[in-house]
């Protein structure tokens, strides 16, 4: 195994992009949740590498037997909750209306990383927007969820890779 930390840096999404990645934050409630994490998603709550306070941010992740592992590919290695995570690694999981904290992993050995993409590649066919709206949010120049797909696997082994291994369920999702 080689130890070689991610490097991908990529501008942070702006406008209309950002309050759309910024939404599912707000909208991880009720049956809503439960189809956000039908399409990938999951709730992450991180402790801010700064303040201590928590963070919550909604990331695609891909479930792996008893873990999930989550790609930071819209900001690379500059994405917020990515340096919360590795100041804290100890964090809160919500898929769906299940809760546990877990420890994140910093996936360190690039084969490892370009191997745990090339799964999500296939993975993610079910994973994100919907298939039949892919078009428009192309064509509309909001968001190509195959380009950004394509992207991570051209830079697997620079693209920041976490591992998330839940140790705890929590009673209530607060």
């Amino acid at each position: 195994m080689t130890v070689q930390p991610p490097t991908l840096v990529r501008h942070r999404p702006r406008g209309l992009q950002r309050f759309l990645f910024r939404l599912p934050v707000y909208l991880y409630r009720g049956p809503l949740a439960s189809l956000l994490a039908w399409r990938c998603v999951i709730l992450l709550t991180t402790i801010g590498r700064k303040t201590g306070l928590p963070r919550r941010t909604a990331v695609s992740a891909m479930r792996l037997d008893d873990r999930f592992v989550v790609f930071a590919g819209f900001a690379g290695v500059r994405a917020d909750w990515y340096r919360n995570i590795v100041a804290h690694p100890e964090v809160i999981v919500r898929h769906g209306h299940r809760c546990w904290r877990a420890t994140a992993r910093v996936v360190a050995d690039p084969a490892e990383r370009r191997a745990l993409m090339e799964r999500m590649a296939v993975y993610s066919r079910r994973c994100g927007p919907p298939v039949p709206t892919r078009p428009l949010l192309r064509l509309l120049r909001i968001f190509d969820y195959d380009a950004e797909i394509a992207f991570a696997l051209r830079h697997a082994e620079a693209l920041p890779v976490i591992e998330l291994r839940p140790h705890t369920e929590l009673p209530t999702c607060g």
